[in-house]
């Protein structure tokens, strides 16, 4: 049976856009819970799973550099679709507590950033307390002896914890969603409705090395979907460049500006071609 591993623990949001992607597969397939980005991305490259499902950019908070970095540098993956999963964040807590009653809240960073105004307006005295994932915040306080603490994260977690949503919805931002990625060792075929992903450095010494690459795809009427640097942790002021686009490598212009900018860059590298993802 087919192995997908997904960014655990069982509860959180990149579950439930593994759940999503097991429904379109043909056939069965059992998610495999990894308690890190390092140890997901090594466990799709070693090939322990199949494929692997992992978060790599919300709409609120940007991207997250750890997977970005892995992809360029540390693992021969292949991005192979995307999944873009609404988010939608919960205030939870044991079935006899009431919101008046809340003195602290736990979760994530992450939730706990994107609803930092609904918990300044409604909870204004609670403390706030920060776990290493929702789920873990949800069992923190289902075990916990105290009657006042409550925890934020999807509403999924109530029923696994035997917890009471007390508030729905509490996120600062409405339209918050986040893409998930599925990662392996080949990307996916052509389907005529496709993006592809790279990864290059520019030559440093070279004057306006960018704005030539960048041309490249702009001379072939190439859309450019994102165009991101991260630091390539080598020196400073040296950056890799993260850009996606819409079509597959295999279409004639992008392997054409491929081509091209060969002699033109440091480093390159095809992150993969893959179906665009929708919410």
């Amino acid at each position: 049976m087919k192995k997908i591993g997904y960014l655990g623990p069982e509860g959180t949001f990149s579950q439930e856009a593994g759940k999503v992607y097991l429904n379109a597969l043909e056939g069965k397939a059992d998610l495999v819970p990894y308690s890190t980005h390092h140890d997901l991305l090594f466990a799709v490259d070693r090939e322990e799973v199949d494929e692997g499902i992992t978060p790599i950019e919300n709409s609120i908070e940007g991207s997250i550099g750890i997977v970005y970095d892995m992809l360029a540098k540390e693992v021969d993956l292949k991005i192979r679709g995307e999944i873009i999963l609404p988010i939608h964040h919960a205030l939870m807590a044991k079935k006899h507590l009431e919101l008046k009653e809340i003195k602290e809240i736990v979760s994530h960073p992450q939730p706990i950033e994107q609803c930092r105004g609904w918990i300044r307006k409604h909870l204004p005295k609670a403390a706030v307390s920060l776990s290493y994932s929702t789920s873990e915040a949800a069992k923190l306080v289902a075990f916990s002896d105290r009657g006042d603490i409550a925890c934020a994260g999807p509403a999924g977690l109530a029923k696994l914890y035997d917890l009471k949503v007390i508030a729905k919805d509490i996120a600062d931002y409405k339209d918050n969603a986040t893409r998930f990625v599925i990662l392996g060792k080949a990307d996916h075929k052509k389907t005529g409705a496709d993006k592809t992903s790279i990864v290059f450095s520019a030559i440093t010494d070279q004057p306006g090395g960018l704005h030539t690459i960048l041309g490249e795809f702009a001379i072939r009427n190439i859309n450019l979907t994102k165009i991101e640097s991260r630091p390539s942790k080598k020196a400073l002021g040296d950056y890799y460049f993260f850009i996606d686009m819409e079509g597959h490598r295999q279409d004639k212009e992008i392997h054409r500006a491929l081509a091209d900018i060969m002699n033109k860059v440091s480093f390159i590298k095809v992150l993969g071609s893959y179906p665009k993802g929708g919410k």
